[in-house]
């Protein structure tokens, strides 16, 4: 999504100068059904939440289908991947129950990935699974968003392997949830490079 044509739209009601104004846009565009921000956020983990089984959860999480029948746009360039992905998982449900924390459900779907199945996916399944399981991000994990906007910030991704610790994040998103703070890499990281 681009911010900047939202933005076209919908102008900020204050000045976009710091990282604090755009987070604070960045929520009330979230928490407005009229705007992409809210409409584009991914409500499958919600869905996966509510199943019954975690056979059902985890089916839900990796076809990517939003409750409204559409397919999640992060997975359309991968769809033909995703059966075998769903295969996969499905026969390693009895070890993906058993997941603890975020980390290493995200590792177990990681393993499992396959061919054609990136970053992006595997962080989108492990974190509609997760939802299901209780289980939640407690760092930025890395993919072409997530990098593109960290490195808009300024924020150097070398070293790092898969996340990106919180506490080196700006003073305003450290002490945020980590998937509401990915989202918002991603969605404003062309806003992040107009910063002064």
């Amino acid at each position: 999504m681009d911010i900047l044509k939202e933005w076209e739209r919908d102008p900020p009601r204050t000045e976009m100068t710091t990282v604090t104004a755009l987070w604070y846009d960045f929520k009330r565009r979230r928490r407005d059904p009229k705007s992409p921000v809210c409409y584009n956020r991914d409500n499958i983990p919600d869905a996966c939440r509510a199943q019954f089984t975690a056979y059902d959860a985890l089916v839900m999480a990796v076809r990517s289908i939003r409750p409204n029948g559409k397919m999640h746009n992060h997975q359309a360039k991968v769809s033909r991947s995703l059966p075998d992905l769903e295969e996969r998982l499905v026969m390693s449900l009895n070890s993906l129950v058993k997941a603890e924390r975020f980390g290493q459900l995200y590792a177990m779907i990681e393993l499992r990935s396959g061919h054609g199945i990136g970053p992006m996916t595997i962080y989108d399944v492990a974190v509609r699974f997760g939802a299901w399981l209780g289980v939640r991000p407690d760092a930025i994990y890395i993919h072409a968003g997530t990098k593109a906007g960290l490195k808009a910030l300024g924020l150097s991704t070398k070293g790092s392997f898969m996340t990106y610790p919180m506490d080196l994040l700006p003073a305003i998103l450290r002490n945020k949830d980590p998937d509401e703070v990915e989202d918002f890499l991603c969605t404003y990281r062309l806003a992040f490079e107009r910063l002064t």
